[in-house]
């Protein structure tokens, strides 16, 4: 294997393959309530033919292919497809309208998209839209634009960068996700190989996975949390995926004993549904080690959902679509804080320790050093008045007992 392609999203899977074989790594429940499963090696081999695909529709390093279509085990044909021949992913929410999607093809320069059938003909007026869309692929399609039969019919013979083009490298782009930070369109946010791999590695390794752990995937698989740090930390594990078409409340733990998960990931509001329903007896039987917070959860409903699902429940903080979480469980922040000084909530939700603004303290007073300890040497303080000079300032530090910034601070 070629340095340029040694650390890939494809090489992983090419890895994983060659280390766990008829071992499963996609277990998925279809629509109908039925199950497939899709071995290392079986991936792999859709991932080459999909590939294959790709390069006979023209796409080359860089072309960008939409995706829209519910969670389904063909998005990740098409994900490591792509991976494989150096297209760049696009996903995009089923939900859209023509207009939105059109736009986002637009957007996106896609020279390809992939539909389930039952979104043919939003994706149909969306491509008319879309001047760099050349092709329309439908799941579950019949016909010369059926993806299936298409795909079939390429070869899954070991990939040959002589014979059919090199491979991207690890600072190539494999997907583009859309991000919305507030009113307006959502924003194109770029990841490349390596971004995805670590991404991965960091949440694998925070978890201690093992090639006996199964991510369950009930969340949108556009979004990244369940790309980056479910699909992700699976694969560079040796793990697996159990995915479903969607999040259920009433059957969650359910299709998470019958998946045989034993990690789950949760936006707020699932959880909240989760909690709102009646207790069963079947809460505890999901045989789940941990389930993933993709975002805040308050310290009530924290302690809630693990009381009543016995099983615990890790934050993750910093989550971006670019940027490697932190994971932590709500029992570390709890002897944190336990082991800290009493907290207070400021206005506006935020957490101080107490006595981080004294009584009578005025705005612009600098809290120099440790505060006062049992035997320890009180803290000093300096009074800062808003008028005074940069020079004054200065001085004020020295004679408190601060180190001076350095000279090239000073000279700004």
């Amino acid at each position: 294997m070629s340095t340029r392609t040694a650390d890939t999203v494809a090489a992983a899977l090419a890895q994983g393959a060659a280390r766990h074989g008829a071992e499963i790594f996609l277990a998925a429940e279809t629509p109908e309530g039925g199950q497939l499963s899709v071995s290392w090696a079986e991936m792999d081999a859709r991932a080459t033919r999909t590939a294959r695909l790709l390069r006979s529709l023209g796409l080359r390093i860089g072309d960008r292919l939409n995706v829209h279509t519910a969670n389904c085990p063909e998005f990740y044909d098409l994900w490591f497809g792509a991976a494989r021949m150096g297209a760049v992913l696009v996903p995009s929410d089923p939900l859209h309208t023509p207009d939105e999607l059109g736009y986002l093809l637009a957007r996106s320069r896609c020279h390809v998209t992939v539909a389930q059938a039952s979104l043919r003909d939003t994706t149909a007026r969306a491509c008319v839209q879309a001047p760099d869309c050349r092709h329309l692929l439908v799941i579950g399609g019949d016909g010369h634009d059926a993806f299936h039969t298409a795909r079939d019919a390429q070869s899954d013979a070991p990939w040959d960068p002589e014979r059919d083009g090199a491979g991207p490298g690890p600072h190539d782009l494999l997907g583009v996700l859309h991000a919305a930070s507030g009113p307006g369109p959502a924003e194109e946010v770029p990841l490349s190989h390596a971004a995805y791999l670590g991404a991965g590695r960091n949440i694998a390794g925070r978890l201690r996975m093992r090639p006996d752990d199964r991510q369950l995937i009930v969340l949108p698989l556009f979004r990244g949390n369940s790309q980056q740090y479910a699909s992700m930390s699976a694969l560079v594990s040796g793990g697996s995926i159990a995915l479903t078409p969607g999040f259920t409340a009433a059957r969650w733990a359910g299709q998470a004993a019958t998946l045989q998960a034993t990690l789950a990931g949760l936006l707020p509001a699932p959880l909240c549904m989760l909690l709102a329903r009646e207790e069963s007896v079947w809460d505890t039987s999901h045989g789940l080690r941990a389930v993933i917070a993709t975002q805040k959860m308050s310290e009530e409903r924290t302690t809630s959902f693990e009381k009543r699902f016995q099983v615990s429940l890790l934050q993750l903080y910093g989550m971006q679509e670019t940027v490697a979480p932190v994971l932590a469980s709500a029992q570390a922040r709890r002897r944190k804080r336990e082991r800290g000084a009493p907290t207070r909530r400021r206005p506006g939700g935020r957490t101080a320790p107490d006595g981080a603004r004294r009584p009578g303290a005025r705005l612009g007073h600098v809290r120099v050093g440790r505060p006062p300890a049992a035997g320890g040497i009180p803290g000093r303080s300096c009074e800062i008045r808003s008028a005074d000079s940069r020079a004054d300032l200065l001085s004020s530090l020295s004679a408190a007992g601060c180190r001076r910034p350095n000279e090239r601070a000073e000279a700004e």
